[in-house]
């Protein structure tokens, strides 16, 4: 999208907008963004996301890897429609090396929310991996599984039955936000095999997410979701 299209969708943005154009945006040289203060910062972040340009990938991921926390989630969100296979290894150097789980979480949110169906296989075992990993922190995981929603489809369960695996292992997780993005994936794929998990923590767990809602009530939602696409089979 270009700039000026942007500022029409977006016109409480657009004196922002007018102000990066003078700040580097024009040229895009290495490292613009970190010569701008947090709130420019950001929205340069988020205007790369919208303008679509793969070019501004390594720029966002220069960001994701930077020391800037408050920069993290938005570099992601805007990596996420741009990224291309091309980009995976820094992602994962991310997720290897970082020691800051937000960073972490937020390199899993790019993967978990890139469209590109030529790179999915290898971006859904990568969030198996970090679903599974009980070393992992907790959000870190709960948005691995998320992620597997996403990426996954009902007729690919059958390709990726680890994935199945590991979303059917989560909802016994001692973690509640890990069961709640759990009870997301098992409901947003119609998982069979989790019926009864999910019935087991419709009924007792009353955990709630921040923000979110209980355990038990996400839990419900998918038993819906699964017992809907079953009678739709009859």
């Amino acid at each position: 999208m270009d700039l000026e299209a942007i500022k029409q969708q977006f016109p409480e943005s657009a004196n922002d907008i007018e102000a990066l154009e003078t700040l580097g945006l024009a040229t895009r040289q290495l490292g613009w963004i970190n010569t701008l203060d947090l709130d420019k910062a950001i929205t340069a972040c988020w205007l790369l996301g919208k303008i679509g340009d793969v070019r501004d990938a390594d720029a966002l991921i220069g960001v994701l890897a930077g020391h800037h926390p408050e920069l993290w989630m938005q570099a992601a969100a805007s990596l996420s429609s741009i990224m291309t296979q091309r980009h995976l290894s820094s992602l994962l150097s991310i997720l290897e090396t970082s020691s800051d789980p937000a960073q972490r979480e937020s390199a899993v949110y790019a993967l978990a929310f890139q469209p590109d169906s030529q790179i999915a296989p290898q971006v859904i075992q990568v969030l198996t991996e970090v679903a599974i990993n009980q070393a992992e922190a907790p959000s870190v995981r709960a948005q691995a599984l998320e992620g597997l929603a996403n990426h996954l489809s009902q007729e690919s369960l059958t390709l990726h039955q680890e994935a199945v695996g590991a979303i059917v292992a989560a909802l016994d997780d001692s973690e509640a936000e890990v069961r709640f993005w759990a009870c997301f994936a098992a409901g947003s794929l119609k998982i069979e095999e989790a019926l009864s998990k999910l019935q087991c923590l419709a009924q007792n767990d009353k955990a709630i997410l921040d923000g979110w809602w209980s355990v038990s009530e996400e839990a419900e939602a998918a038993i819906t979701s699964i017992r809907k696409a079953l009678a739709r089979r009859i």
